[in-house]
């Protein structure tokens, strides 16, 4: 080794090697120049392996250089030269030997060649771990060859081309922007050329917060059973799982027990203690998530007897035959015994007791009269109940009716059996289980308090009816020959009883509508006092209207297709599936050339303004049956049978499906009316389009969505998160809480004026623009009338929140759906007609504005500022329900509500009609089946009755059908037509649905003839026969009125996004079909001063001030919240309008003549006072005197 410059310590590299490219077969040489004391010793690494020295080829010199001869391309890669001796160790640079083939010869000619060479790398791409939302990640592929090589980058066998999201250099270094979930995988590079192919390959692992693969199920066990959960999860970095027990970590022991990697936990011989819920969490350095099971404990299968009902005290006439009700419920099941006055029954042979325990008595004597005892008794104990029998003589005989003796018994078992059945509903939606998808639009569906009493009163009422019927059958001494009527076995006065008992009384009262000084200015939550001759028309909790009678088969209450042997124009109902898989679901979708997809959003959005058809407050039918395990056809449970040879469901008979509520007077429940009225749903919401989907439609309601701690008029708000505006809030506390997924989020539902709001996050940024309007118009409400109070500042933004939707809604949108001859026929607004009744039509709910259904993309679109997908992606329509996390935790609601405006909506074509994400993959996640939304919609239509498509062809005057072909204009494709004619059979047998939908689009519009001819009746009656259309001279002041057409939703939407700058001028429109994006400050806006309240008697001319301006001094607290610099408060000048029932120069006058009233009282006393302060001064002085 080399031995000069000797310095004592340990090695220091002196010169470092350098880079080297080499000639194939040259020699290469790699400077290595080290001191220290003692001398170092060099030592050579390639490729981080030690060179093993060879005399031939290899040699490391004195000066410790290592000499390369007769270069291969095997020598290419890295040298390191390692000094070392007894004080340490010193490390050089990495330095690359590249070794090349000569691209050139001189040929026998003096001619320069170029040789040809096999690609080869001399940089190959390496794996790369990182995280969700960088902003790029480079792969990089460098190769060589003669001629150069071409590379092309694949993943899972597809080659990537460049695009928005990647970029491939011309060194062929591949570059992925924005990363995102989907993007992990083995990314291979391949290098090509004429002489041969070579190919490396490397790993994208992004990081991610775990996600459960298996979740633990809940289990119930005996005492000294064996109890075992499982739970599986997956992320990057492998997740970490840990077990809790009442926020307690487990730990292994003797008798629980966790498996090596805790997936598993088994507890074994359980006692009482390990009742309780189990938590599984996964967590890796991203996140955790959570999921849980509950541990239940059997007692035994034992369970002491519960009556369910019992005797009571009743009075009945010789002769007759009484049931006195007992029935019990416990395991094992309970024995009946029955004793009178304390001792066993006597064999009279006139008695019996029922399966349940009810005793019957027979020809009732004198001797029965006493109290009579019901013991329910098993292994684990009794219960007793009793009731006095009091006997009476008949005073005239003939004028018994037969039914009065059992209506207590039947009302007892209705309400019983609706009362078991809902609750079980409720405990399965509201316990503390994890909730799927189906769990969840069940239990975002299900009916709140008010109206879940109005349904149970018709379904009491109805039940108890069929109670009566089976006891009358049971136990009457006579038979019917004709039909049963219940007019001839139930007095008047039971029937009357009935109804209160049930509560079908209840809403038929009608509200007060006398304080005309505010309805002559204000709608009411609940829509009533709209008309005031006609006060419930268009209310909440009502009937939906009917243009054409329903077609129940039994007359007034079972539904189309409920029996199979009914045959329509001759032919069988076909299956809401079947029709769905034939004519309706598309897997090809085609985008529209005109119209966005917000045009589908406002209409879902428009839609819960108008109706919602309250679903059966119970899953289970009165039986006991759930809907959801039973293919059985028992009310409520009406389900959807599947054909044979079904593309997708081959396990099951049926989709569950569950009847909608009635209301009280229509079906059975009619007989204690007037007349027999057929079944009729009820609308939850106001039929007007009053924005009852943000205010609620009821009292209550709207006060819980309202924030009255304070003055200010506004809605109640949540969080806001990454420096964005409010969102909704949370839904904590609610009697109708959405319960979130714990295995996803546990972001809660947001609260909104309807129940729908957290249907799909589409929906939910909607209901969050719109209360952020309200709470905007009421600060600058609350600016320009600092004296106003918080009910008036809510009345006001309310008002005008209304006035802005259906303005968007007649205006905007509805061109786009009715098409230009629709508008036409639609006509101008002329006048309040207060003999048109606006209620929502029953077709015009279930069938004609489910059109919308049609325009439904299978992705919603996420876009960032320059309308790229955010990093989170876009989001396909079966992830977007029921998700309100991804608002708070993927790009909140700017994102969505770009994608809507930005993107097309679907192109419904006449095989085209609805995506197959809504007819086959709905809810897939929860249910036994996924549902199928279009046979949804035609089983809704046949649990309505609604007539066939060729009746209500006949209301709107189109041509008659008697054939298929007769449908050739409205359906002009041949094999849509087939495809009907196999399913119906008779043109007169399509559902009006299928009919309306399969019709072909009018010129301009997105419906056919059918669904626009319903849609302009509908319309029409919401414009015309609501007292508070906008339009309406009464409504708004003439400069109001003015402002209120300034608006648009791309204004609503400018102002109320978090962050949206650039906008379409028509959200509607496509943004190329305008000439594309322009800023927001481009678009109108609505001038608030005209609701400014003035002083009349302002004495400066060019200017009319408030008296809010008189004292700005005492106004600065009143800014607090608004943000205005105190500085640079905003003047309205010119403010011209008066309100005389706030604001008048009488109230001004009094409150002047108060004051100066009180100011001569003052002064009086000040001289009494004075006058008291000298006589004291005199009494002083004369004291000082003597």
């Amino acid at each position: 080794m080399h031995k000069s410059n000797v310095i004592s310590g340990s090695p220091e590299i002196m010169e470092q090697p350098r880079d080297a490219e080499i000639a194939d077969g040259e020699t290469a040489v790699f400077k290595c120049n080290a001191n220290g004391d003692p001398i170092p010793s060099i030592t050579w690494m390639h490729n981080e392996v030690e060179v093993e020295v060879d005399d031939e080829r290899m040699a490391i010199m004195e000066d410790g250089s290592l000499v390369i001869k007769n270069s291969r391309e095997t020598d290419g890669g890295s040298y390191i030269c390692l000094a070392k001796n007894a004080e340490g160790l010193a490390k050089s640079r990495s330095a690359r030997m590249t070794v090349y083939r000569p691209k050139t010869i001189l040929d026998f000619k003096n001619t320069i060649t170029e040789l040809p060479e096999k690609p080869r790398f001399i940089e190959a791409p390496r794996s790369i771990t990182t995280n969700e939302g960088t902003v790029e990640v480079k792969l990089t592929c460098k190769g060589v060859g003669v001629p150069q090589p071409f590379i092309t980058w694949s993943k899972s066998g597809v080659i990537l081309s460049p695009s928005n999201h990647y970029a491939i250099d011309s060194d062929g270094t591949l570059t992925i922007r924005s990363i995102q979930r989907n993007d992990f995988g083995t990314y291979r590079c391949d290098a090509t050329n004429a002489h041969g192919r070579i190919s490396a390959s490397a790993d994208i692992i992004i990081n991610a917060v775990p996600v459960f693969t298996v979740h633990p199920d809940s289990v119930s066990v005996p005492l000294g059973g064996h109890a075992k959960f499982e739970c599986v999860a997956v992320g990057t970095p492998d997740p970490n799982l840990i077990w809790f027990k009442n926020d307690v970590e487990i730990i292994s022991d003797g008798r629980i027990k966790l498996n090596r990697d805790n997936t598993k936990l088994e507890i074994i011989n359980v006692n009482e203690s390990d009742e309780a819920l189990y938590v599984c969490e996964a967590r890796n350095s991203l996140g955790y998530r959570e999921v849980s099971a509950r541990l239940t404990i059997i007692e035994n299968n034992n369970r002491r007897p519960v009556l369910v009902y019992g005797p009571y005290d009743l009075e009945a006439l010789v002769g007759s035959t009484i049931e006195i009700p007992c029935k019990a419920e416990g395991t094992p099941t309970p024995g009946i015994q029955w004793r009178k006055d304390g001792s066993e029954l006597q064999r009279t042979g006139r008695w019996k007791i029922s399966i349940n325990g009810n005793l019957y008595i027979y020809n009732l004597a004198a001797e029965d009269q006493g109290r009579y005892e019901c013991t329910a008794i098993n292994d684990n104990g009794r219960v007793t109940a009793s009731g006095y029998v009091t006997v009476k003589e008949d005073p005239n005989s003939s004028g018994v009716n037969i039914g009065d003796k059992f209506v207590k018994i039947a009302f007892l078992e209705a309400s019983s059996e609706v009362d078991k059945a809902i609750n079980k509903t409720i405990e399965n939606l509201f316990s503390n289980k994890v909730l799927g998808s189906a769990d969840l639009f069940r239990l975002i569906r299900y009916p709140n308090a008010p109206a879940r009493e109005l349904a149970r009163a018709a379904e009491v009422y109805e039940r108890t009816l069929v109670n009566i019927r089976r006891h009358i059958s049971k136990g009457r001494a006579m038979n019917f020959t004709s039909d049963f009527n219940y007019r001839e076995i139930l007095s008047p006065e039971h029937l009357d009883l009935i109804a209160q008992l049930s509560g079908c009384m209840t809403h038929r009262t009608r509200r007060n509508c006398t304080d005309m000084c505010f309805h002559s200015k204000y709608r009411n939550i609940d829509g009533t006092c709209n008309n005031l001759q006609h006060p419930m028309w268009g209310a909440s909790l009502t009937g939906f209207r009917r243009i054409l009678k329903p077609i129940y088969e039994n007359g007034f209450s079972t539904p189309v297709g409920w029996n199979k042997d009914i045959k329509y124009y001759g032919y069988p109902k076909p299956s809401s599936r079947l029709v769905s898989t034939t004519v309706i679901a598309t897997k090809t979708i085609t985008p529209d050339t005109e119209i966005t997809h917000m045009v589908m959003q406002w209409g879902q959005f428009l839609d819960h303004d108008l109706d919602h058809a309250i679903p059966s407050v119970s899953s289970e039918s009165w039986d006991g049956i759930d809907c959801k395990k039973s293919c059985d056809y028992a009310a409520p449970c009406y389900p959807i049978d599947i054909p044979p040879g079904d593309p997708r469901i081959q396990n099951r008979r049926c989709i569950d499906f569950v009847r909608s509520s009635a209301i009280c007077g229509s079906g059975m429940t009619s007989v204690f009316f007037d007349s027999i009225q057929p079944r009729e749903q009820i609308n939850q919401l106001t039929s007007f389009i009053d924005a009852s989907q943000v205010y609620g439609f009821s009292d209550d309601l709207a006060k819980n969505l309202r924030d009255l701690t304070n003055e200010l008029g506004r809605l109640r708000v949540g969080h806001t998160y990454s420096g964005g505006k409010p969102l909704l809030p949370y839904g904590e506390n609610q009697v109708m809480d959405c319960r979130r997924n714990l295995s996803e989020s546990n972001v809660n539902c947001f609260l909104a004026g309807d129940i729908r709001a957290n249907e799909q996050v589409g929906l939910i940024a909607m209901h969050t623009i719109w209360m952020r309007e309200h709470n905007r118009l009421a600060k600058e409400l609350r600016y320009l009338n600092p004296h106003w109070e918080g009910d008036l500042l809510y009345q006001e933004a309310r008002k005008i929140v209304g006035a802005a939707m259906q303005h968007i809604t007649y205006k905007l949108w509805l061109p786009f759906v009715l098409g230009e001859e629709g508008m036409t026929i639609l006509g101008e607004y002329k006048e309040y007609d207060p003999l048109l009744e606006p209620s929502i039509s029953n077709v015009f709910a279930t069938a004609a504005l489910r059109f919308g259904h049609t325009l439904i993309n299978p992705v919603l679109h996420r876009l960032n500022s320059s309308f790229q997908p955010i990093p989170d992606g876009n989001l396909p329509l079966h992830k977007a329900f029921f998700s309100p996390w991804r608002i708070v935790e993927e790009g909140g609601i700017d994102p969505l509500l770009r994608g809507l405006f930005a993107v097309p909506a679907k192109l419904k074509k006449p095989d085209q009609n609805l995506n197959i994400e809504l007819t086959e993959q709905l809810f897939k996640s929860a249910h036994a089946v996924a549902l199928d939304l279009a046979a949804i919609n035609i089983h809704r239509s046949r649990d309505h009755a609604i007539p066939g498509y060729i009746e209500f062809r006949k209301f709107c005057n189109m041509t008659e059908v008697d054939s298929f072909d007769d449908l050739q204009n409205e359906i002009t494709d041949k094999n849509v037509r087939r495809k009907l004619q196999e399913l119906y059979g008779h043109p007169g047998n399509i559902d009006v649905w299928v009919g309306g939908v399969l019709e072909d689009q009018v010129k301009g519009g997105r419906v056919g003839p059918l669904f626009r001819c319903l849609l302009i009746d509908q319309f029409r009656r919401l414009r015309n026969g609501d007292r508070f259309y906008y339009e309406n001279p009464s409504t708004f002041k003439p400069e109001q009125l003015t402002q209120i057409k300034q608006y648009s939703l791309a204004r609503v939407l400018c102002d109320n996004g978090d962050n949206l700058t650039q906008i379409a001028p028509n959200v509607f429109i496509l943004p190329e079909r305008q000439g594309g994006y322009v800023d927001c400050s481009e678009i109108p806006k609505v001038d608030l001063k005209m609701w400014s309240e003035c002083c009349s008697d302002c004495r400066y001319s060019g200017q009319l001030n408030t008296i809010s301006r008189l004292n700005a001094r005492n106004r600065r607290h009143l800014y607090d919240d608004i943000s205005f610099p105190p500085n640079n408060l905003p003047t309205y000048d010119n403010r011209t309008l008066t309100n005389t029932e706030y604001f008048e120069n009488e109230n001004l006058r009094d409150r002047i003549s108060k004051l100066e009233k009180t100011v001569e009282v003052m002064q009086a006393t000040i001289k009494k006072m004075n006058k008291a302060i000298k006589r004291m001064e005199r009494a002083r002085l004369l004291q000082s005197d003597y």
